[in-house]
């Protein structure tokens, strides 16, 4: 069954509020049906949400991956923005995935910190809501998605995304941060076609982070994260 063939009608409720909109998800249905029906809203009246702030998406079954999953298709598709209310999130129930061994082609999705104890190979997937760390290299066609920051010991030539729910204040460290796309929140910055991986610069320590709507890259000092 494709897509469009779902039956989405009273599936979901677009609600105003002071911080934004408001989605609530009506009725029990798959998660494709509500990803479906949320972009079907969306285009009806693409004109109206044109920069629109979505504030909440209200599910009790989804899980918090699941959430950022259709977070980040809608921002890639529609001029949107995700607010969260970060100084409000509970660490008290804070947990850590140590991964020792990932696969090509395994997906490895946690409510919380993922740290990779290896190289992440290509077509390999980490997804976490809260920070990831990396202790080896990411491999290009290998990804990274973090609610928050992304650090990594060796060198980048994948696709990494911080801030996936729109958190601008995410970074990015690596030795050798070399990656094929790097996302912060709304921001996309992309490798020219052309780039020579196989070429490696010198190993030093990078960070990524927005500076006025713009993702900039410049040496690691501890001076520039206050």
């Amino acid at each position: 069954m494709s897509l469009k063939e779902f039956n989405t009608k009273g599936l979901v409720e677009f609600k105003g509020s002071k911080r934004g909109i408001i989605v609530n998800i009506k009725r029990f249905a798959s998660f494709d049906e509500i990803k479906q029906g949320i972009i079907e809203r969306l285009e009806s009246s693409i004109g109206f949400f044109n920069g629109a702030r979505i504030y909440e998406i209200n599910c009790d079954y989804l899980s918090d991956i699941q959430i950022i999953e259709i977070k980040y298709d809608i921002s890639s598709r529609f001029d949107v923005e995700f607010v969260e209310e970060y100084e409000k999130k509970e660490v008290c129930n804070f947990q850590t995935k140590y991964v020792n061994n990932l696969r090509s082609g395994e997906n490895i999705e946690f409510d919380g910190d993922v740290i990779v104890m290896t190289d992440m190979k290509s077509g390999s997937q980490v997804s976490s809501t809260s920070n990831v760390v990396v202790m080896g290299n990411i491999e290009p066609g290998a990804r990274v998605m973090a609610n928050g920051n992304v650090v990594v010991m060796g060198s980048v030539k994948g696709f990494i995304h911080a801030g996936a729910i729109g958190n601008e204040n995410a970074y990015v460290v690596s030795n050798n941060l070399n990656a094929r796309v790097l996302q912060i929140a709304q921001n996309i910055a992309e490798a020219p076609e052309d780039e020579d991986y196989e070429e490696e610069k010198s190993i030093i320590p990078e960070i990524a982070l927005v500076n006025n709507g713009r993702i900039v890259v410049e040496s690691y000092s501890p001076k520039v994260i206050k």
